[in-house]
């Protein structure tokens, strides 16, 4: 069985995109608890390479990604989306975490290993109404997530991780509209919505050596709602 040390992460340095709020804040204080450096970067995909060799000129090393920058610029039906904020999901949720697992493995992970870890959603899983694109967006990085593995294993593992619905102001709307939040909360086992330190918890684990045997997964934390 594995003991405390296979989920320290001492001596390794982390990245997180998004990281300033909500999840992506829970992931940081997360992975500095159990022992890492943490950079923090903006969702800004065009940003990517310049934060990469930011990090490596100031901290050496880059053994943890965690991909977790992400938007939805509009609630509405698919046929109702504008092209504009179809393009902006797209960019923002699946070429980000393209191109910083891109620059991330050629600055290091290449060469001396890593895990990424891509939030994703359980909207990728499942798709919801009024939220076509993002949903499609999400689907799209479990596609990759499970290419990446494949190609850059054994050396770099690559999973990601499949919130339902989390008290964030990214998801505002979704908690605070009274028909969305009872319904879902109705169909989650645990009758409630997450809290982000409660996703924070996965990617940990997925970043420690405690998961050493996983890749290419999606571990979906929904408080049961998938059942």
């Amino acid at each position: 069985m594995p003991g405390p040390a296979a989920f320290s992460l001492d001596g390794r340095t982390a990245l997180v995109t998004g990281g300033s709020r909500g999840i992506g804040r829970a992931c940081v204080l997360g992975l500095a608890a159990a022992g890492a450096r943490v950079a923090i970067c903006s969702r800004k995909a065009d940003a990517c390479e310049a934060v990469v060799s930011t990090t490596m000129a100031r901290l050496g090393r880059i053994d943890v990604l965690v991909n977790n920058a992400a938007t939805n610029p509009e609630f509405a039906t698919l046929v109702d989306t504008s092209e504009g904020a179809f393009d902006k999901v797209f960019s923002v949720n699946l070429k980000g975490p393209w191109l910083m697992t891109r620059a991330v493995v050629r600055a290091w992970m290449g060469e001396h290993g890593g895990s990424v870890v891509n939030i994703a959603s359980v909207a990728g899983l499942h798709p919801d109404p009024f939220m076509g694109a993002y949903s499609a967006s999400k689907a799209a990085v479990l596609s990759i997530t499970g290419s990446l593995a494949k190609e850059l294993g054994p050396r770099v593992r690559v999973n990601a991780v499949a919130p339902g619905l989390v008290r964030t102001d990214f998801a505002r709307v979704l908690v605070e509209t009274p028909e969305i939040h009872d319904r879902i909360v109705d169909a989650t086992a645990l009758k409630r919505v997450g809290d982000p330190p409660e996703i924070a918890g996965a990617v940990v684990w997925l970043a420690s050596d405690a998961s050493s045997y996983v890749t290419g997964s999606t571990i979906v934390v929904d408080g049961g709602a998938s059942i």
